[in-house]
């Protein structure tokens, strides 16, 4: 077995570069994983665009690595080798495994509540640790999670987004009993969000820009609106009371302030998408209105990512609702550069070659 291997490394604003680089060894408690497609996420886009904004440049506090690195989170794969340490009877070597990404320093107060998410010194496989735009890449066997027999790799690879979605929807609280729920920006994050919203009991609009991801909603059985027409139906199906849920997924400023006037009195608005602005917030009728407001952005193996793998495997969150196109790991550059539109997912397959 050949001991280097191909990677898709970030080496500065738009410079990943497919470079031969010496296939890891997992140490105490880490697996060595075969990955078989690895998702490219808007983070990464931006990432390669604008950055560097999460990949640091200078050794990590709490990992000592530093670019160049190879990005990439969202990832499938086998397990081929253990390091010391690690109980080979649960998870054995040809297992397909979603590698949980974060990674917290297990001492701080968030992490003693298992909040590694926010910790404050935490790390992140694919920004801060190697990722999986690579042949193989080292994943700690304790957050790992296994996945059926019956899920092939292309709808496993979607196990990440999905825990967002699942996080996301959680954090909003119950939503049984026709909850009127908003999605605002049916992208991937968005689709996905209001399929475990439904999933939940609740019933979903989504509002989106794009006549062609307004469609891939409709066609995935939700009712979905440009942003001018969307308050009137979310009026309509409300009694006029509003949204009891927004999920508001663009990140962008004006678009969050805009949101929180569509959730009724006593609702709940989940921020889901970031953005490098800010926004001011009528905090008068935020308050007098009693709405919350929440951050939703990490995720964990066990609470997010678990639920997140079963939901596909019962065909409950259908991701085939979202257009994929699989690409060898030497257009990773290509992809993150200028990434398709129409495809929700572009899935890197290191095992396929130009």
């Amino acid at each position: 077995m050949s001991a280097t291997m191909r990677a898709a490394r970030f080496h500065g604003r738009r410079d990943v570069r497919v470079e031969s680089v010496p296939k890891p060894v997992p140490g105490a408690g880490e697996v060595l994983v075969e990955v078989e497609y690895c998702g490219i996420c808007g983070t990464d886009v931006e990432e390669f665009r604008e950055g560097p904004l999460v990949v640091n440049m200078e050794p990590h506090a709490l990992t000592g690595t530093m670019a160049p690195l190879a990005l990439g989170h969202e990832v499938v794969g086998v397990v081929v080798a253990h390091g010391l340490g690690v109980d080979a009877s649960r998870i054995p070597v040809g297992t397909r495994v979603i590698p949980d990404v974060v990674v917290g320093c297990g001492e701080c107060w968030w992490c003693r509540r298992h909040q590694e998410g926010i910790c404050e010194r935490q790390a992140v496989r694919g920004f801060n640790l190697d990722g999986g735009l690579a042949e193989f890449m080292i994943a700690t066997e304790e957050t790992l999670v296994v996945v059926p027999t019956s899920l092939d790799a292309v709808q496993a690879v979607f196990a990440e987004p999905v825990a967002v979605a699942v996080r996301a929807v959680r954090a909003a609280g119950d939503l049984g009993d026709g909850a009127v729920v908003g999605v605002i920006g049916a992208g991937t994050i968005g689709l996905l969000i209001a399929q475990v919203a439904r999933a939940a009991g609740a019933q979903v609009l989504c509002s989106e820009t794009s006549a062609a991801r307004t469609a891939v909603a409709r066609a995935a059985g939700f009712r979905a609106a440009a942003p001018a027409g969307f308050a009137e139906i979310l009026h309509a199906i409300s009694d006029g009371r509003g949204a009891d849920v927004i999920f508001e997924c663009t990140g962008l400023g004006a678009v969050a302030v805009a949101s929180l006037d569509l959730v009724r009195r006593g609702g709940t608005q989940v921020q889901v998408g970031i953005s490098g602005g800010t926004a001011a917030i009528d905090i008068a009728s935020f308050v007098l209105g009693e709405k919350r407001l929440v951050g939703t952005a990490a995720h964990l193996w066990d609470i997010d990512v678990a639920p997140a793998v079963q939901l596909i495997a019962s065909g409950v969150v259908d991701v085939s609702a979202l257009p994929s196109h699989v690409v060898p790991l030497e257009d990773a550059a290509n992809v993150l550069a200028d990434p398709d539109p129409s495809i929700y997912k572009q899935l890197i397959s290191p095992k396929e070659r130009s």
